[in-house]
């Protein structure tokens, strides 16, 4: 009688990504990475064995973080960024009206699953 046969492994590859604050137009815009775990998504650096590294901030960059980890293949990825509204148009006097302006934001979320290599595929619609 042969030996019951090993369930495969799973393949783990590395994935890079980079966490960022930049200066824009009207003020910051941030990009955020998380990963899929179980019915939600948990931030990249908050993954097991993950390693987070602060990067050297340049010209018109405020901070970046790099994240290295270790996922299995076909995990799935959301990139989130956040940035100012452009400016909505309205009547010059509206001012006294409204208050204060509030800064309103626009967030765009992608998202991605992991291939070969670490490659992340964009994946059409949240998984």
């Amino acid at each position: 009688m042969s030996a019951p046969p090993h369930p495969p492994r799973e393949i783990l590859e590395l994935v890079e990504v980079i966490d960022e604050e930049r200066i824009v137009e009207r003020g910051t815009a941030q990009v955020n990475w998380f990963v899929r775990q179980n019915d939600g998504w948990v931030h990249v650096s908050a993954w097991p064995a993950a390693l987070s590294e602060r990067l050297d901030a340049g010209a018109g960059t405020v901070w970046q973080s790099r994240t290295q980890l270790r996922v299995p293949r076909g995990t799935y990825f959301m990139r989130v960024e956040s940035r100012p509204s452009s400016y909505a148009r309205e009547d010059p006097l509206d001012y006294l009206t409204r208050g204060a302006p509030s800064k309103s934001r626009k967030t765009r979320r992608n998202y991605y699953t992991v291939g070969r290599a670490g490659e992340l595929r964009h994946a059409a619609g949240e998984p």
